[in-house]
């Protein structure tokens, strides 16, 4: 109050004073000048005293709000004139056009509380028609598949202040038995990596810093590795491993969490584009148990670009040396694999794509020698959108499903390490095909959610005599939540 009283008294002198000091040279001017001065008199005497007093209002708050260093402009815009004289058809015309105009939809609540975001992530559902085979191609005994699933339940939170960043995250995952029966041993280390002990699942946690978009971080965390941490959230095709996460994570040959750095760059240029690129070193989780080794150092990067919700793409490259020690051959193999992966959505239709190829080492224990395989990974899920112009119903969509993978392993129950040459085949291969449909929530009270069904199938693949099969049938219905 004092200060306001003080201000409104520097007005007045600098505004006032001024015009009482110079009134005696008035005085001096011809008849002409005096003749003006009482035409002036006579308009403001015509000024209704509440037009002089809206006036008077509007010249001392403009002069406050130069004092003050203050444009205005905003205010000026926001506020009604005073003293405007409107008929009352005039004011029944104006809210008739304000009721016309469509309401603006409401800003989605707020889930930062002082820069701390909770994070729930829980997506599952219940496989009710499901069948694999076991054992041999021609004997071996069709199973049925009926269990419930939780594929991916993220638990935690994140700080993200403007100099420093932390993420916390619990991954609680349930058995899967079309991984659990398959081939790939990296595949089912993926997916139990979560599950076995307090220490794996512990699925992120990091701390780092950030300046002007340029962040650092080091701890356990999703690889900066193309677009994989876009997996982890609610998508048009989920339930299942094979749908829910970056196939390249769910194959086995990029871990889903590793240890170590990171360092890269996440910012937004003239409001709609987005540019990142980052770089991780990984030194394995669990010192190198993750992937069965006595040690293994990782280098992830990626390179991307985004175009507001339109189109989302980036390259990735790994590079990765697994030292193998069973005793008698030890040998220090290498891994370089490139990614290129998009996400595209225009006028409801959206299309994730990504493709993978892999070359690396194994061993052949019997001679001791590298021996140099590939495998290469393809996958889409073309879909359309349909959105409503509803307060709580956001989108129906339908997706198809399509992976294609060569280089396969094969009968890796008999498989002592998994960079052995003895089950891998890189000329082989399978596809999967699928179709989902999706109904899904705008967001309410911060939580998002969804539910759908979901026909997977894996086509049987002969690989050699006595090798296991490849094929599956699943029929899901689903479900997930998101905060």
């Amino acid at each position: 109050m004092i200060k306001k009283t003080l201000a409104t008294l520097v007005v007045f002198i600098f505004c006032v004073l001024p015009f009482a000091v110079t009134a005696d040279d008035f005085d001096d001017f011809d008849d002409s000048a005096d003749e003006e001065e009482d035409e002036a008199e006579e308009e403001e005497a015509e000024e209704s005293p509440a037009d002089k007093k809206a006036k008077e209002q509007s010249e001392s708050d403009a002069a406050m709000r130069d004092l003050m260093g203050d444009s205005g402009d905003e205010d000026e815009a926001a506020a009604p004139k005073k003293g405007s004289k409107k008929s009352g058809k005039s004011e029944k015309a104006d809210a008739a056009a304000a009721e016309s105009e469509p309401a603006e939809e409401a800003a989605p609540a707020n889930k930062s509380f002082g820069g701390f975001k909770p994070i729930l992530l829980v997506k599952g559902g219940m496989t009710f028609l499901g069948n694999y085979r076991q054992g041999n191609v021609s004997t071996g005994a069709k199973l049925s598949a009926i269990y419930g699933s939780v594929d991916e339940g993220l638990i935690g939170g994140e700080y993200m202040g403007e100099h420093v960043i932390a993420r916390g995250l619990l991954n609680v995952r349930t058995d899967n038995p079309f991984i659990n029966n398959g081939n790939s041993p990296l595949a089912k280390i993926n997916l139990h990596s979560v599950q076995n002990g307090a220490a794996n699942i512990l699925y992120e946690a990091f701390g780092g810093i950030k300046f002007y978009d340029v962040f650092i971080k080091a701890g356990k965390m999703v690889p900066e590795y193309g677009l994989m941490d876009t997996y982890q959230t609610l998508g048009m095709g989920f339930t299942t491993p094979y749908l829910t996460r970056s196939l390249i994570a769910v194959e086995g040959f990029i871990p889903e969490s590793d240890a170590g750095l990171a360092l890269g760059y996440n910012g937004i240029i003239k409001k709609d584009h987005n540019i990142f690129a980052g770089l991780s070193l990984g030194t394995g989780t669990i010192t190198s148990d993750f992937w069965n080794t006595d040690k293994t150092i990782g280098l992830y990067g990626r390179v991307g670009y985004g175009f507001k919700d339109y189109v989302k793409a980036a390259l990735g490259f790994q590079y990765r040396t697994d030292q193998f020690n069973n005793g008698t051959v030890k040998k220090s193999l290498a891994y370089i694999g490139i990614g290129v992966h998009a996400q595209v959505a225009v006028k409801g239709f959206e299309m994730p794509i990504s493709f993978d190829y892999t070359m690396f080492n194994l061993v052949d224990v019997t001679t001791a020698k590298k021996k140099s395989a590939s495998n290469m990974l393809l996958s889409l899920a073309p879909g359309y959108a349909y959105h409503f112009n509803h307060n709580w119903i956001d989108k129906v969509s339908i997706a198809l499903r399509f992976d294609f993978i060569q280089g396969i392993f094969t009968n890796s129950a008999s498989l002592s390490n998994y960079l052995e040459t003895t089950s891998f085949k890189s000329s082989k291969n399978y596809m999967r095909i699928g179709v989902t449909a999706n109904f899904f929530t705008k967001e309410l009270a911060g939580i998002k959610g969804m539910a759908g069904i979901t026909f997977l199938m894996q086509p049987q693949t002969k690989i050699a005599t006595g090798d296991k099969d490849y094929g599956f049938t699943t029929l899901m219905i689903s479900a997930g939540a998101e905060y």
